[in-house]
């Protein structure tokens, strides 16, 4: 089987009820086709606890279809990555194969950059929100 070579964010909405899910009902129809995904990326909440929690569902899907490799999917952890995020996940404890490090690997704290985000309020006239597992970053 040949790799899909992305990382599917599962975060955008609900990492549990919709990413997660949704991201394995793809992959297993990549799996029929003779294709294999790679992993997902999170990007947003706890990432620690979202990543067991992902690997967990990982491995119950492993067994439950008997696709073995769906065990070890990666999963990127990544929003403003920095050295002492890394160091705070691996004292937690973590299922991250890897970091995303953006921001902090281009800009010094001297010199900041502006983190901001753009959300999609409005499609074909109807209204659209972000939820979210933290209250704090739902969109007003």
């Amino acid at each position: 089987s040949s790799g899909i070579n992305a990382e599917y964010g599962v975060d955008s909405y609900d990492v549990f009820n919709s990413g997660v899910p949704n991201f394995l009902i793809v992959t297993l129809a990549l799996h029929k086709l003779n294709f294999k995904a790679t992993g997902v990326r999170i990007d947003s909440g706890d990432l620690a606890y979202q990543s067991i929690e992902i690997r967990k569902t990982f491995k119950q899907a492993a067994e439950h279809f008997g696709i073995d490799y769906l065990a070890d999917l990666s999963i990127i952890g990544s929003n403003d990555i920095c050295e002492e995020t890394i160091a705070s996940l691996n004292q937690q404890g973590h299922s991250l194969n890897a970091f995303g490090v953006g921001t902090h690997l281009v800009t010094c704290k001297s010199q900041p950059a502006l983190g901001c985000v753009y959300k999609l309020v409005k499609v074909n006239g109807l209204n659209r929100i972000k939820l979210c597992e933290a209250p704090i970053k739902t969109p007003m």
